[in-house]
């Protein structure tokens, strides 16, 4: 992939994300980080957290776990990151409507990612939008193939810049004041 490449990427991933991302956003990163490519949206939370005004939950491998948290954050928007194979090719990034999964799940998690939509949604009533990486190997190891590489570098510096930067009284990582409340 080249750099004009990825920057056409990155000029498509922030057009199919204009419109979506509105009021409150919180970012949901969600993959198994020991099944390679798998780890991709948890990897791309990590590395936005507290770099921007959206509340980012790093949520590996267990997003069943803070499914509350994302609710009582009150957002309007719910981003959720994730590798999912949607037949693509490998390191292809997607925005996905959650109802468009099959329940059968496409994720490695215990919770299927439609099931933690459903839920999210009927909680908040918060607009939800996937953003899915497609991926090369999800196998045991902890290494990303160089196409999911690329393409969490390029999530990563999009939603960088899409995502309204830091406020300090926005919100804070342990999950504390959040858009100007007060704890």
């Amino acid at each position: 992939m080249t750099a004009l490449t990825d920057d056409r990427a990155k000029a498509l991933v922030s057009r199919q994300l204009k419109g979506r991302l509105f009021g409150r956003v919180c970012v949901l990163g969600v993959g198994n980080r020991y099944r390679c490519d798998d780890g991709a949206g948890s990897l791309v939370a990590e590395r936005l957290g507290g770099r921007t005004g959206a509340l980012t939950i790093d949520a590996g491998a267990v997003p069943e776990n803070y499914l509350e948290k994302v609710a009582r954050s009150r957002p309007d928007t719910i981003l959720i990151l994730e590798a999912v194979d949607f037949g693509g090719a490998a390191g292809e990034i997607r925005i996905l409507d959650p109802g468009s999964i099959a329940p059968s799940g496409l994720s490695t998690h215990a919770l299927s990612l439609q099931m933690a939509a459903e839920f999210l949604k009927a909680r908040t009533r918060a607009r939800l939008v996937v953003l899915a990486i497609q991926p090369a190997n999800v196998g045991y190891g902890t290494e990303l193939s160089d196409a999911v590489t690329r393409a969490v570098v390029l999530v990563q510096e999009t939603l960088s810049e899409a995502l309204p930067e830091r406020a300090s009284d926005q919100h804070d990582q342990s999950g504390g004041a959040m858009w100007g409340e007060r704890d």
